[in-house]
């Protein structure tokens, strides 16, 4: 016992390490403010980037083929996002396409991997697995491709050019169109070809909606004429607010120049024989595709 006194005794080495619970970093709530909270999410989301789901890279690699096959020239990943966001594309086809690019919609193959749901994801008219190329361009069946593309070539081809083939790679990647004569870019007929082309593709997606979600019938199908007029009214839709966001005193810097809208156009009015050369203010200003009137009595 008197050993065991008079020896050291024996300690334990003690953890200092701090519990990772209570290990805090970073900014406090009450220091930070809304810009270094911004700058800082910015930073963490530049240097911890989320990689591409496999959609998204296939789409991209569709369009950057398509438009290397129409054009001449590939481009990178980041110029295709970028052009999505061009000032002369509305907010709604915007976001259209941004969801198409990364293969946002619930149609086709998603449907297959639900129990009991799988019908949904077949085409109604033709029986085809469902794809946004599928609904856009492919199915065979389809008034909204049989009566609207139609029309965009048609409208195209009023100013002597000839409309391409397309594929849904051109419309993924139709916002870097690159039209050119002799080495120079064509800016009217690049603007036209991409309104047309997205206009189209997005009202083919709106119609082809509203009737799968109303009724889904071929009974309910809108006819060719409907269709027709949807496409005519869209696209004098376009014309207009070109025409209106020319007006520098509302838009100041952001206005559209005069000249640029009058080459998008030019060819494609109706009588345009009969219009001034600045016909930017003239009432009645419309496609040179006129809407067809329903069969009736004095029509």
């Amino acid at each position: 016992m008197a050993k065991l006194a008079l020896s050291p005794p024996s300690t334990s080495v003690v953890d200092k390490s701090l519990d990772p619970r209570f290990s805090i970093r970073g900014l406090r709530l009450s220091a930070g403010s809304q810009r270094s909270f911004h700058r800082a999410l910015i930073t963490h989301h530049i240097t911890n980037r989320m990689e591409t789901n496999r959609r998204t890279n296939i789409n991209l690699a569709i369009a950057q083929h398509a438009v290397r096959s129409m054009w001449g020239s590939t481009p990178q990943a980041a110029d295709l996002w970028k052009s999505i966001r061009d000032k002369d594309i509305p907010v709604k086809v915007r976001n259209f396409l941004w969801k198409c690019l990364h293969g946002c919609y619930k149609i086709g193959e998603h449907w297959l991997k639900i129990p009991s749901y799988e019908t949904r994801g077949l085409c109604l008219l033709c029986g085809e697995i469902e794809s946004m190329s599928h609904i856009l361009i492919e199915c065979p069946r389809s008034p909204f491709i049989a009566t609207i593309w139609p029309l965009a070539e048609r409208l195209w081809s009023m100013r002597g050019s000839n409309w391409p083939t397309l594929s849904f790679g051109i419309i993924l990647g139709a916002s870097r169109a690159d039209f050119r004569r002799n080495g120079k870019k064509l800016k009217g007929d690049n603007r036209l070809f991409k309104t047309l082309t997205l206009e189209s593709a997005h009202l083919i997606w709106k119609l082809r909606c509203d009737w799968v979600i109303n009724k889904g019938t071929l009974e309910s199908i809108p006819s060719n004429d409907e269709i027709h007029n949807r496409w005519v009214h869209a696209v004098n839709l376009r014309l207009k607010f070109d025409r209106l966001q020319t007006d520098v005193q509302r838009y100041g810097s952001k206005a559209l120049k005069q000249d640029l809208v009058l080459q998008t156009w030019r060819g494609t009015l109706l009588n345009e024989e009969n219009l001034p050369d600045n016909w930017i203010w003239k009432s009645g200003v419309l496609v040179g595709i006129t809407p067809r009137r329903p069969p009736g009595r004095g029509r």
